[in-house]
């Protein structure tokens, strides 16, 4: 069953056009839709059933790509509280599922099966390969547990077999192996939506670990400071406090006091927070999660506060100890401070270089982006300028030729894996969007493949 990223110029890249308010928005007229395909299944005409069916299906598409960015979010940052949303389109879309659509679908398939016709109209030929299918659709004819991944396969291997002997003719109407193909596509875009929600639900934010919730605390600091509203907020802060001290640079004593000053910038609400775990991301997180996360205009200035902390504090650890100052290295893809430290680049360009001993096929180079992205080092994720930087003769240029790897390499596996941290990585998530998407060339077990090499690499990264 594909959902191919071309289906508009306007939705290759969810990422970059995503928004909460579209998500809430394109979810609220496609379950309206459905509700009007339903109220008005029996006084379609041939070519009105057609259209609406391949439209509806075309805007599940879109909308189970929407459903993964929107999964990545919830998983990668503190602020999404979807709990909410998440139970509330849960809900409509089992209600939908079980009382409106699966009936609409099993009697179609009875139709087909018994009268060889689709909703009254005839069809104009038998296809083995849909007839061999109907079999393995009375689950849930009679209402047996839906087993999505398996079904979900069937259907895609199904579909590209339907393709490529049948095409939509040029004239009114469509083949009746079309119509109830794109039926049974928007079935299981449906289904797939559902249990988007009940798993958003059920997963985001509920079960991380200190060092998980840390990371992705720590992230949404790194992601602060590198947008433009908090470099100028930074900027403007650090400008304020050395104009205030007459144009000098400012002192450890008066460093020690502007970082006490910053708990008044510090919402209320999350003051308890700040005060009490001020410099442990890891200890802070977890309280933050447990708090239940804040009302969303407290965010913001709760990191800036705590991005200035760390920020200070660096600056205290340099003049107090200038040793740990570090030898520059070309880099234009990594943090120049992680946790409020400096990045050893000469520490990093070796830690690198032992995780680099386990690549031997050039797609290792997207486990060890991963390990990387996954301790927060990464700030530029342009795939291009990571390959660039790792060829660079400072970095990796001088290994073998068949380790050398460009941005394609690591490209071809963006919107499966890349949108998860590698510890959410799912091996039967990832089947089910894969047959999704049609990336049957993939192995089954790919995803455990690349998830044991990242671990691999875990075990030989040393924190810098």
């Amino acid at each position: 069953m594909e959902i191919k990223r071309t289906m508009s110029d306007d939705y290759e890249d969810i990422a970059s056009v995503f928004s909460y308010e579209m998500f809430d928005r394109q979810m609220n007229s496609f379950i309206s839709m459905w509700n009007m395909l339903t109220d008005a299944w029996d006084d379609y005409g041939t070519q009105e059933l057609t259209f609406d069916i391949l439209s509806l299906s075309l805007k599940a598409a879109r909308l189970c790509l929407m459903a993964d960015e929107d999964m990545a979010r919830q998983n990668q940052d503190l602020k999404r509280s979807r709990r909410l949303k998440n139970m509330e389109y849960a809900a409509t879309l089992e209600k939908m599922v079980t009382e409106r659509i699966t009936p609409l679908v099993q009697d179609a398939i009875r139709r087909v099966r018994s009268e060889g016709q689709f909703e009254g109209h005839k069809w104009k030929r038998t296809t083995t390969t849909i007839l061999s299918m109907l079999p393995k659709l009375d689950g849930i004819a009679n209402n047996e547990e839906y087993k999505f991944t398996s079904f979900s396969s069937e259907v895609a291997m199904m579909e590209g077999l339907l393709n490529k002997k049948y095409k939509p003719t040029k004239y009114p109407g469509m083949p009746s192996e079309e119509r109830l193909w794109n039926l049974l596509l928007l079935f299981m875009r449906t289904t797939y939506l559902m249990m988007h929600f009940y798993r958003a639900e059920n997963l985001c934010g509920v079960s991380l670990s200190n060092e998980e919730a840390g990371l992705i605390f720590e992230a949404s600091i790194q992601q602060y400071i590198d947008s433009p509203k908090g470099r100028e907020d930074i900027d403007l802060y650090f400008a304020t406090l050395k104009y205030d001290n007459d144009g000098c640079e400012l002192t450890v004593s008066q460093l020690k006091e502007a970082r006490r000053k910053l708990r008044e910038a510090v919402p209320q609400s999350l003051q308890l927070v700040f005060l009490s775990h001020a410099g442990n991301l890891e200890a802070m997180a977890q309280d933050f999660i447990a708090k239940g996360g804040c009302k969303e205009e407290d965010y913001d200035p709760f990191v800036s506060a705590v991005a200035k902390w760390f920020i200070i504090d660096q600056q205290i650890r340099s003049i107090e100890h200038p040793e740990v100052c570090v030898t520059a290295i070309y880099n234009q893809v990594f943090h120049k401070t992680v946790n409020g430290r400096l990045v050893d680049m000469e520490r990093l360009r070796h830690c690198i270089g032992e995780m680099a001993k386990a690549i031997t096929k050039k797609s290792h180079w997207f486990c060890l982006w991963c390990v990387l992205r996954h301790h927060n080092l990464i700030a530029d994720i342009s795939h291009e300028h990571f390959a660039q930087q790792m060829m660079h003769p400072e970095w990796f240029g001088h290994l073998p030729a068949d380790k050398h790897f460009s941005g394609d390499t690591l490209r071809e596996y963006s919107g499966y894996f890349t949108l998860y941290d590698y510890a959410a990585w799912d091996n039967s998530a990832f089947l089910d969007y894969r047959n999704l998407n049609g990336k049957k060339k993939w192995s089954e077990k790919l995803c455990d493949k690349l998830l044991r090499k990242c671990l691999e690499m875990e075990d030989l990264y040393v924190k810098v």
